[in-house]
């Protein structure tokens, strides 16, 4: 009989998920990052005495891995994942297990031993992440990198062990962060090996993966219509590459600008963010725009779709994607189709399971855990007052062409500077920064500058805004 997909029941709050990190589990809340392949939980050196007596719940929970008897330590690592973006900091990678289940879940669980993990205390990100990028992570010195090898110590993804181990049917996942303002708290959804087909309404593009496998859900984004309104919000199109691991929408500097004028919003250059007092937020509830994102294969493609809210399908076995806009409808039963692997049939949608979420998971066939956030697409592309400004380097953007993506390709993660205990904890960042809230997944970009590499490679680069 054919592995059937595991579906991951989502916690039913805004954080999406619960994931249980070493032995015995600690249980994290954490955000799904569609583009780092390894868990990252949050150090108990990411909470200090200067940060309120909350901290450790508003981040999610703690992860001490000295209380875990199955931890191996790697060492210091930075987290180079959205350096691009201006985010950084070290992470204290090691192996331990992952509990994909949570207590009261009322389903059987899966632990996968040995997996890539970090402990993080910079406030740059500032929730635990679950990262589910196939590619396997190298951990690499200085002396690696200059002459060594850099595949010496390569660790794979949860994705490619499960895969591997015959617990999914193929490298393939579908996920969407929920909407917990819909119906009755609509929650997120993830599967590995399948989708939930009751939770969109399929379209007909499907992309290529791109070939940089590290920014490989490269979308064009022609257009940003408000349904209702004759307003267009984005000047020219542009490329965009869908990230869940951090939740802005990342905008040329004239988008930025109708952005304003619609919504009232204005740029504070303390903080480089748009702000949100009371006034505006109650202006903005008042006004209850919906957004529609029109994406295709690229920026003048004739095969679009129309997104508000997003439900992703990555197919790892043949190098696609599609992003299809989520339905919502109270009740409605899982419809859970199985991807089966491309040694098995061109046909990648030929198994349907239908179950009631009441009804328990089978051991090794579905898993429930909980992991963080309604940030999504990849977390759901919900508008954000939060619009960033940050200066970047240009280069050229990847193709979106289909590529290879197989364990070849893989994450390097170089040592940090100086691997001192207390070098794990970054400088935090202003209140504001820390805890605004935003849920969008696209970073933009034009055709010579990456797609999260917005801004101009001019001196005046500051002058560029990105919203995300």
């Amino acid at each position: 009989m054919a592995t059937a997909p595991i579906v991951v029941p989502p916690s039913g709050g805004w954080e999406g998920h619960v994931l249980g990190f070493g032995t015995p589990p600690q249980y994290v809340r954490v955000l799904v990052s569609t583009t780092c392949p390894q868990a990252w939980a949050v150090d108990p050196q990411g909470c200090t005495p200067l940060d309120s007596s909350d901290c450790p719940s508003n981040r999610g929970g703690i992860f001490n891995r000295n209380k875990s008897s199955s931890w191996q330590d790697q060492g210091l690592y930075e987290l180079d994942q959205q350096k691009n973006l201006g985010f950084t900091g070290n992470g204290d990678f090691g192996l331990d297990s992952l509990t994909l289940a949570y207590p009261g879940s009322g389903t059987g669980h899966i632990t996968i031993d040995n997996q890539i993990l970090a402990t993080i205390a910079t406030k740059d990100f500032y929730l635990a992440a679950w990262g589910i990028a196939p590619r396997p992570t190298n951990l690499t010195t200085s002396a690696a990198s200059e002459g060594g090898s850099t595949f010496a110590n390569s660790h794979q993804s949860l994705l490619s062990t499960l895969k591997q181990e015959n617990r999914i049917p193929s490298l393939s996942y579908g996920y969407t962060a929920g909407a917990s303002y819909r119906l009755n708290q609509v929650a997120a959804s993830l599967t590995f090996g399948g989708y939930d087909a009751s939770r969109f309404v399929p379209s007909n593009l499907t992309l290529n993966l791109g070939a940089d496998n590290s920014r490989d859900l490269l979308v064009g984004l022609q257009s940003i219509s408000v349904i209702g309104s004759s307003h267009r919000l984005l000047p020219t199109p542009v490329l965009a590459f869908v990230d869940s691991t951090v939740p802005h929408l990342w905008l040329p500097l004239e988008a930025c600008k109708v952005f304003e004028d619609v919504f009232g919003i204005s740029w504070d250059p303390t903080s480089d963010l748009y702000l949100v007092n009371e006034t505006t937020h109650q202006a903005l509830l008042a006004q209850n725009a919906s957004l529609v994102f029109t994406i295709g294969a690229g920026t003048q493609s004739l095969v679009t779709t129309n997104i508000t809210l997003p439900y992703l399908i990555a197919d790892y076995e043949r190098s696609t994607f599609s992003i299809n806009q989520c339905q919502f409808v109270a009740n409605i039963p899982q419809d859970i189709r199985t991807i089966l692997p491309l040694i098995a049939t061109n046909t990648t949608i030929t198994t349907s399971h239908n179950r009631n979420p009441s009804h328990g998971l089978s051991p090794g066939i579905i898993a429930a855990i909980a992991i963080g956030s309604a940030i999504f697409l990849i977390t759901v592309i919900i508008f954000s007052i939060l619009l960033w400004r940050r200066t970047f380097r240009s280069s050229q953007v990847p193709a979106l062409a289909q590529s290879d993506h197989s364990d070849k390709s893989s994450e390097t993660v170089h040592a940090a500077n100086s691997v001192s205990e207390h070098e794990l904890h970054a400088e935090p960042k202003p209140p504001a920064e820390l805890h605004a809230v935003s849920m969008g997944p696209f970073e933009m970009a034009d055709a010579v500058v990456p797609a999260a590499e917005v801004a101009s490679s001019s001196e005046n680069a500051l002058s560029e805004r990105v919203a995300r």
